[in-house]
């Protein structure tokens, strides 16, 4: 299914870049994502096989009025092929084939307090040159176990400066010797 679910992001994105409204796109999928992740209604209104056909394009019309056409298209292809449950998964995949072609990237960045927008930038600055990437995406998050110091991930990459990692990495160090 995974397969599926980037075909139609690959898709979409394509489509939307050649209308130039990759942007919007981007953003009106995490609007629709956060909508009906938490959404039993739409989950099971989208997992119903006895919907009807009319039921279903219906329901995209009047809900996604205001979204650019390739997205507006591109539901009711779903609604068409009863697979409207893919949203979620189809978001994801446009966000990551987003990322990768506008050279940006989500960073966590675990902090025992939360960090000023100063030094978020900062760090941003410190980690777009170390990486390579044109844009990080950060997002601070408060972890109280680190003691002190960041830990930073970007994709599966983990930058641990942290005092909790330090005292890990002495005690195996003393317990080597």
């Amino acid at each position: 299914m995974a397969n599926v679910l980037n075909k139609y992001a690959e898709s979409l994105l394509e489509v939307a870049k050649g209308q130039g409204v990759e942007h919007s796109v981007y953003a009106d999928l995490l609007e629709i994502k956060k909508a009906v992740a938490k959404d039993a209604a739409f989950t099971a209104f989208a997992d119903n096989p006895k919907v009807s056909h009319e039921s279903r394009k219906a329901f995209v019309a009047e809900t996604f009025k205001g979204v650019d056409t390739p997205l507006k298209n591109l539901l009711n292809i779903l609604a068409d092929r009863k697979q409207l449950g893919y949203l979620p998964g189809i978001a994801d995949a446009y966000v990551t084939y987003y990322n990768a072609a506008n050279e940006q990237a989500k960073m966590k960045v675990e902090s025992v307090y939360a960090l000023s927008t100063e030094e978020l930038d900062a760090l941003g600055k410190v980690f777009i040159e170390k990486t390579g990437y044109k844009k990080l995406l950060i997002e601070n998050i408060i972890n109280e176990s680190l003691i002190g110091g960041i830990r930073a991930t970007i994709g599966t990459t983990v930058y641990d400066g942290s005092v909790i990692n330090e005292l890990n990495q002495l005690s195996k160090s003393f317990q080597k010797q």
